[in-house]
């Protein structure tokens, strides 16, 4: 039995050349136009970015007790290791307008009806030429802990003044700060 028999090459010829322009836009290999991304990957791209982020704020923060601990006295060589629990918290400026709306209504037998519409609208505020919105505040990110290895922390009184000046230094309790002598090669 001949399916095609009764249909008109008028109707045929074109109905197969639909079916192949719309097979050719499907498999096509998108020409112009963007990149899907799928979700897990975009998900993944923002948690390395808050990774590289935090690596970053915690290799400023090693460097800069590595420079304050090598200049108190008795302290020696010093190797720092600073761990973040979170990153920098950032707060932007933004203008934000209100627009409220109230309709009232009354149907013929005397009820009425009052709907009221809010619509905020806000906007990050951007310096002229600047990629960067306004920071209003930033807050520290929390640290985790913080490990000190250090030549002359073998000397009880230089491990406490190295602990005290850390402890300060990064507003943190004593219990998040370990300090340790440096040991030689074995």
């Amino acid at each position: 039995m001949n399916l095609f028999k009764d249909i008109q090459p008028k109707i045929l010829i074109p109905a197969v050349l639909v079916v192949a322009a719309v097979c050719m836009l499907l498999y096509s290999k998108g020409g112009g136009s963007a990149p899907v991304v799928p979700m897990n990957q975009a998900v993944e791209n923002r948690d390395t970015v808050e990774v590289t982020r935090i690596g970053t704020l915690e290799k400023e923060m090693e460097k800069k007790l590595v420079q304050n601990l090598q200049q108190m006295s008795g302290v020696g060589s010093v190797q720092v290791s600073v761990t973040l629990s979170s990153s920098l918290r950032s707060d932007y400026a933004t203008n934000g307008s209100v627009t409220k709306k109230t309709t009232k209504e009354s149907d013929k037998s005397g009820g009425t009806r009052e709907s009221t519409e809010v619509t905020e609208n806000n906007q990050l505020v951007m310096p002229n030429g600047a990629s960067q919105p306004v920071i209003v505040m930033e807050e520290r990110p929390n640290v985790a802990g913080v490990l000190i290895i250090a030549e002359g922390a073998s000397d009880p009184n230089v491990r406490e003044n190295i602990h005290n000046a850390v402890r300060t230094l990064l507003d943190i309790s004593s219990d998040k700060i370990n300090v340790q002598p440096m040991g030689g090669v074995l």
